[in-house]
């Protein structure tokens, strides 16, 4: 039970660590900027040694996506909990809020994270860095869908198009060609993490960091989207 308990404390300590480091960098970057600001600094600014930052994070860059990386962990593994019958939005809606309230952060810091990793200009230098994470974090996505989703209705029509144009995939024959069940899947994948984006960029521009607003906005474009809020 003791050994137990030290490995629990050992692991917060390093989960908070951890946690400190993202926050000093983030902050650094919103005083500096992302280029201006140093591995040193960032030490400095958490109160650790640069030795210890490399012993969680490899790079700079790896401190500046943590937030995201993180947010697409949670995401993927409350999106496993759903229900299988729920549709795959709304399925994509809640476990993103529910990542978030394990996230806990607060407006100020979110906002931090945004305006680095969501430059409203585009002109980040993480930007490239940014879009291959949220590919790769919409291809997770996408495989959890397509594991409890069948090809739609619209996938079928597209396959038999293909079909009748004799445009099938080289190797197979019309009639043995079915539907990609991927194909769906990695669609409501990325318009989600669009309707994401979106969201969050009309946060950043009107200057709030209430999360209860950065909520509303997501939800607002998710409707556009036909999914509806949880009522009650």
């Amino acid at each position: 039970m003791a050994d137990q308990r030290t490995e629990g404390l050992r692991e917060r300590k390093k989960r908070r660590t951890r946690q400190s480091i993202i926050d000093a960098a983030h902050e650094l970057f919103h005083l500096k900027g992302y280029e201006a600001a140093t591995v040193e600094e960032i030490a400095d600014q958490a109160e650790v040694s640069v030795r210890t930052v490399f012993r969680y994070f490899t790079s700079k860059e790896a401190i500046a996506l943590a937030p995201l990386d993180e947010m697409g962990d949670l995401t993927v593994a409350a999106l496993r909990r759903r229900p299988a019958d729920e549709p795959p939005l709304t399925a994509l809606r809640n476990a993103a809020f529910d990542a978030w309230t394990l996230m806990s952060p607060d407006g100020d810091s979110l906002r931090h994270y945004a305006d680095h990793l969501l430059l409203l200009d585009g002109s980040s230098p993480l930007a490239g860095a940014v879009l291959s994470r949220l590919v790769a974090i919409g291809d997770r996505l996408a495989v959890e869908l397509a594991e409890e989703t069948e090809p739609s209705p619209a996938e079928h029509a597209i396959a038999e198009h293909a079909i009748a144009e004799g445009t099938t995939p080289e190797g197979t024959t019309a009639g043995n060609s079915p539907p990609d069940p991927g194909l769906g899947a990695q669609l409501t994948a990325v318009t989600f993490l669009g309707a994401i984006q979106v969201a969050t960029r009309a946060w950043c521009s009107s200057g709030s960091t209430d999360l209860g607003d950065l909520l509303m906005t997501v939800d607002l474009c998710l409707g556009r989207l036909g999914v509806q809020p949880p009522t009650g």
